[in-house]
């Protein structure tokens, strides 16, 4: 910034009140968001109490350029200030003359196009600023707006910022882009937004085997949409906006006898119509496709996410396969083909965020229907009190990389009476400990019933900042 005028100076240190005024159409925007002054509300009376430091920015209108501002100085395009407070307050009730933004209209409709992508891999965002009817010498980027200080610039076509985002939290950012030629200036907000992987930067360096997920048991069953016995409160939606990652899922065919052998599962409908059931779906059922919709709209808005199914399926591989066709979901599904998993940010990338297990053999025509025991190994899954809680192993070997540690109490059903003696931390955190030493590895997939209940997204969260087993 250009040294500020020796008169200036003088002139505002005897004021306390210093105006703001715009000529032509535009805005004035402050680096403190409470000095701003609106073309609708000017001339702005601009009250100083304290520190008068910080810096203005002319924002014209569409069809407007800034060219220069009166009353601050050769400083161009923006204006700082600061002025220290005991000097504003030996001065209190004096008015300096105003700070006065002019904008003239520019008939060939200057601007900027503004694009950003951010990359999990490298935890940039790099964001490139084109021009028209403008050839500017200097282009400056606020990440963080006037209020952080921080500047990036570039002199020189093409107009490009590389950002290291392990300086933001994952969010909406808006950023600001100044840009003149020396003679006028034009500017833009533009909202970008910094994912993260799972809602964390810290984890896009983690492997996909290195990350715990919270997991819904029977997350299609839920209190929300009516289904009887229930092991969640929360819809499928709900949970995966409350941060669970993955989902146990059970598929059936419409047309086959209940386990009870009692009557098909679905009547009259399709028999090849797939569905999500607990055991009878006369408790309880959503047409597979529509609940595959469904994360396939979470995907679509978080980009950062990566999830996994764990499928009980009771369908061949061709009707599964159909309904994430029908659903657009198998675009988003990674394909395992041995050795090291990939990082959370590698699949952000590649755009494979959505990893599916099942329990039945691998048919190589769908190879991203992978088989769960393949890959992954669980502790004991039939508890009715804690003290039946086991970090032996089940199903799966131990050789495997993924490990399923479940941790909810049957009954029958799941209950929530039954989610309040297990889902709470020193127990869920002490019980994670003890498995995760038990069998010297991560455990990948905390599953539980009502995931509303107690601590299990918060203590998952705070294993995963301290690191991986």
């Amino acid at each position: 910034m250009k040294t500020i005028f020796t008169l200036l100076l003088m002139t505002l240190v005897t004021a306390c009140s210093h105006p703001l005024e715009i000529v032509g159409e535009g805005d004035i925007s402050s680096s403190t968001g409470t000095n701003d002054c609106l073309l609708e509300n000017q001339p702005c009376a601009n009250y100083v109490a304290g520190d008068y430091n910080l810096t203005y920015l002319a924002l014209p209108h569409a069809g407007w350029v800034f060219s220069g501002w009166e009353g601050c100085g050769a400083q161009f395009p923006t204006c700082a200030i600061n002025v220290p407070g005991a000097t504003v307050d030996q001065r209190w009730g004096q008015t300096m003359p105003p700070l006065r933004a002019v904008f003239v209209q520019d008939g060939s409709s200057p601007g900027m196009t503004i694009s950003s992508s951010w990359s999990a891999v490298d935890e940039t965002l790099t964001v490139e600023v084109s021009f028209a009817s403008i050839t500017p010498t200097t282009v400056q980027l606020y990440p963080k707006g006037l209020a952080d200080g921080w500047v990036e610039t570039d002199n020189s076509p093409p107009f490009s910022f590389s950002l290291d985002t392990s300086a933001f939290e994952p969010g909406d950012y808006e950023m600001l882009v100044l840009a003149d030629d020396d003679t006028n200036a034009i500017s833009e907000i533009e909202l970008v937004t910094v994912n993260g992987c799972n809602g964390y930067s810290h984890l896009c360096s983690r492997r996909y085997d290195q990350v715990r997920y919270a997991t819904t048991h029977n997350a299609m069953s839920n209190s929300t949409n009516g289904w009887l016995g229930p092991n969640q409160n929360w819809d499928v939606p709900a949970q995966l906006e409350a941060g669970v990652r993955a989902l146990m899922l059970d598929t059936y065919r419409a047309g086959d006898l209940n386990t009870l052998s009692q009557e098909i599962q679905v009547p009259g409908v399709d028999p090849n119509t797939a569905y999500l059931c607990h055991v009878l779906c006369s408790i309880g059922n959503q047409l597979l496709v529509d609940g595959l919709s469904e994360i396939r709209e979470f995907l679509e808005v978080n980009p950062g996410a990566v999830v996994t199914l764990i499928l009980e399926s009771y369908l061949n591989h061709a009707l599964t396969a159909d309904a994430f066709n029908a659903a657009n979901l198998t675009p988003y599904a990674y394909q395992h083909a041995g050795g090291a998993w990939p990082t959370l940010g590698q699949m952000i990338d590649a755009g494979t965020r959505l990893v599916v297990l099942q329990d039945i053999s691998v048919n190589p025509s769908y190879p991203w229907l992978m088989n769960v025991w393949d890959n992954a190994f669980e502790t004991q899954f039939s508890a009715s009190a804690p003290g039946d809680f086991s970090c032996t192993e089940n199903r799966g070997s131990t050789a495997n990389d993924l490990f399923i540690f479940n941790h909810f109490l049957t009954n029958v059903f799941g209950s929530p009476t039954l989610a309040e003696q297990v889902n709470f931390s020193p127990l869920l955190l002490n019980r994670i400990n003890e498995c995760e030493a038990f069998h010297a590895t991560t455990a990948n997939f905390v599953t539980v019933d009502f995931v509303d209940i107690g601590d299990t997204l918060s203590t998952i969260d705070a294993l995963n900042e301290i690191g991986s087993f």
